[in-house]
């Protein structure tokens, strides 16, 4: 029988095994490349350039992620969120085949829309606009005219200075027929603004708003969908967007996220729409520990996002002037009266500066 030596390892008794020590597996290190798919080996914030593809990416690969690239699945999950795809989140969806209920949550993420498009076509915006670009009218003609001999103070005004005066203010009257209202894609399509003597007008903006169809899915956003207005009030003949009296132009386009429900998550869902460059997000429910209403609306708000909830966009009132809108003739006489008053102040400074008026030596 063999005796053990010093050295020899001792035999453990029959039917038990020695533990051996702890093997724990080794962390995986931190995912810094794209490890599958279309951008395979390139940095992952291509996939957030690239939303539609990222969401495509977690659903029609869901399996295989999980499977195999499970730490990718774990970072789109963080930064676009879960897939979405329960009955309520369709519903909510839906919604916006019908353009008045995209009307209604456009109006109600810009409150402030139907008086901005009512004041855009009021005389009084028009004879504003008409003030505003006289300085500049009355300046041109009289940049190359100057009196003969320059006038001492105390002097009467020369009656070929009366002149040059009677004839500016004709050349701006001449301009009043010339005064046109534009609204692209509506019937309003540079007609006169200065209605002609002794015809009655009915001018009509219709449709004030134009709302674009609403698209799905449309690169990670669950909705867009554009809507536009536009108005102009300009001497024809002029180019559109020189010394116009009046250029109104609103353009919003909504790329939206739709929650049916939101709580505690609200932090996750943000980062989520940051990454699909959305600004609007519509919320069936909300109910959190961490935020009160206000709240979450304040934090969406400082990163550009505006929040509605789905029962306040369904009594969204919708004021008519966001439909149609009737567009006044202008009075000639008011905007007359505002050209006189504008020509004897330029023209008082004009001879004060020194380009007539001369004050006499020794006084």
């Amino acid at each position: 029988m063999r005796q053990g030596g010093l050295f020899d390892a001792e035999t453990p008794p029959s039917g038990k095994e020695t533990p051996g020590p702890s093997r724990r597996k080794a962390p995986a290190p931190a995912l810094e490349l794209v490890p599958y798919g279309k951008y395979k080996d390139q940095p992952l914030g291509v996939l957030l350039m690239h939303a539609e593809y990222s969401l495509w990416l977690m659903g029609a690969r869901h399996s295989h992620l999980r499977r195999h690239h499970p730490q990718l699945l774990q970072w789109l999950h963080k930064h676009f969120g879960p897939p979405a795809t329960t009955p309520e989140q369709n519903r909510l969806q839906n919604r916006f085949l019908q353009p008045d209920f995209c009307l209604k949550l456009l109006l109600r993420v810009n409150p402030e829309l139907p008086a901005q498009l009512a004041a855009a076509v009021s005389p009084e915006a028009i004879v504003r606009g008409w003030q505003a670009r006289l300085p500049a009218r009355i300046a041109l003609r009289y940049q190359d005219y100057g009196l003969h001999e320059p006038l001492e103070e105390g002097d009467p005004i020369p009656e070929a200075h009366l002149r040059h005066k009677s004839r500016v203010l004709q050349a701006l009257e001449r301009e009043l027929p010339r005064l046109v209202v534009e609204c692209p894609g509506t019937p309003l399509d540079a007609v006169p603004a200065v209605a002609p003597e002794g015809e009655p007008v009915q001018r009509w903006w219709e449709p004030v708003l134009q709302l674009d169809p609403a698209l799905f899915e449309m690169d990670g956003a669950h909705v867009q969908f554009t809507a536009r207005a536009q108005c102009r009030v300009r001497v024809d003949g002029e180019a559109p967007t020189e010394g116009a009296l009046v250029d109104f132009g609103f353009e919003d386009e909504l790329r939206i996220e739709l929650r049916a429900y939101l709580g505690d998550d609200y932090p996750s869902v943000l980062r989520t729409m940051r990454a699909k460059r959305c600004n609007v997000l519509l919320i069936g429910q909300f109910e959190a520990d961490g935020a009160c209403w206000e709240e979450l609306i304040e934090i969406y708000a400082r990163r550009g996002i505006r929040v509605a909830l789905l029962d306040e966009v369904l009594v969204t009132a919708v004021p008519s002037a966001v439909r149609k809108l009737k567009v006044p003739a202008l009075e000639p006489d008011a905007l007359l009266d505002a050209a006189r008053e504008e020509l004897e102040r330029f023209d008082a400074e004009w001879l004060l500066r020194g380009r007539g008026l001369q004050p006499r030596l020794g006084m």
